[in-house]
């Protein structure tokens, strides 16, 4: 399949996703999940030549019904909350009209060397196709823990609003947990990022004694969990007919071998609060 038809089907998607639904009170919404923003840039390569910017072709729009699938090999991913309350789901996935960068990059903005092979991406505007959208953020897998952590980092929808709140991300990630399916993983927890927070906030959860770090000695990526993982649910094994015991065979007499010592465990980590500083 080509990039036009998976494009084509993508606009379809969407499209498909915007029929009637229950009305749903628009200042309810403001208060649930944030004031419609327009995004704050657009990337060059995010557009067409048409000034159309560009839907993810992986876009899902993701419902109680219809419950978008996370894939630990399409990670990671990014969520975006629409004008009416709707959650669409897109993995970071090489954009065609994007640039790869063989020797790596420095990027300025938040003076970070990029690595060699640095390509640049779909962002969270691929989600809505440029439109006004609400609270956003990452869906970022968590291989230690077999989990899916979610955070507000996003720099469209999320870092320039005065009103992007923890309660709003609760709210945000309360309702990807309800219509999200993680497939084998579980859900980990909900990271609020100070980074991608208004100053008058920043100010208040800087006091927090629940305030972390990913790398405390840095003091980097200062961050509150505002919500645990989610209890991992117990899978239910069919039941099997009992088959007849057949007679046990004597056993061999086998000298008992010297006990090995045990593995050392080692220390879970805990998931980082982000993936990187790129606001996406």
């Amino acid at each position: 399949m080509n990039m036009h038809t998976l494009q084509n089907a993508a606009r379809l998607l969407l499209a498909c996703s915007f029929l009637p639904l229950a009305a749903q009170d628009p200042d309810q919404l403001d208060k649930q999940y944030g004031l419609l923003s327009q995004p704050a840039y657009i990337k060059h390569y995010e557009a067409d030549k048409t000034g159309k910017v560009i839907l993810n072709p992986y876009l899902q729009v993701a419902s109680k019904d219809y419950p978008a699938i996370l894939d630990v090999k399409m990670a990671p991913y990014n969520w975006v909350i629409d004008a009416m309350g709707r959650v669409g789901i897109i993995p970071e996935a090489a954009h065609p009209l994007g640039r790869t960068y063989e020797k790596g990059f420095f990027r300025p903005e938040d003076q970070s060397k990029r690595k060699p092979g640095t390509r640049e991406n779909f962002g969270h505007v691929s989600a809505l196709g440029g439109a006004p959208g609400r609270i956003s953020g990452e869906i970022l897998y968590d291989k230690a823990s077999n989990s899916w952590t979610i955070n507000n980092k996003s720099g469209r929808y999320t870092k320039h609003n005065t009103d992007r709140t923890p309660e709003q991300l609760v709210n945000a990630a309360t309702l990807i947990r309800e219509i999200v399916d993680p497939g084998s993983a579980s859900w980990g927890p909900v990271f609020f990022l100070l980074d991608y927070a208004h100053e008058s906030v920043q100010e208040v959860l800087l006091k927090d004694p629940k305030l972390a770090y990913d790398d405390a000695a840095k003091k980097s990526r200062p961050h509150i969990i505002v919500l645990p993982a989610a209890p991992v649910e117990p899978k239910v094994e069919k039941a099997v007919d009992a088959a007849p015991k057949a007679e046990a065979a004597p056993k061999p007499v086998v000298e008992a071998a010297p006990k090995a010592e045990a593995p050392k465990v080692k220390k879970a980590k805990k998931p980082k609060a982000a993936n990187n500083d790129d606001p996406s």
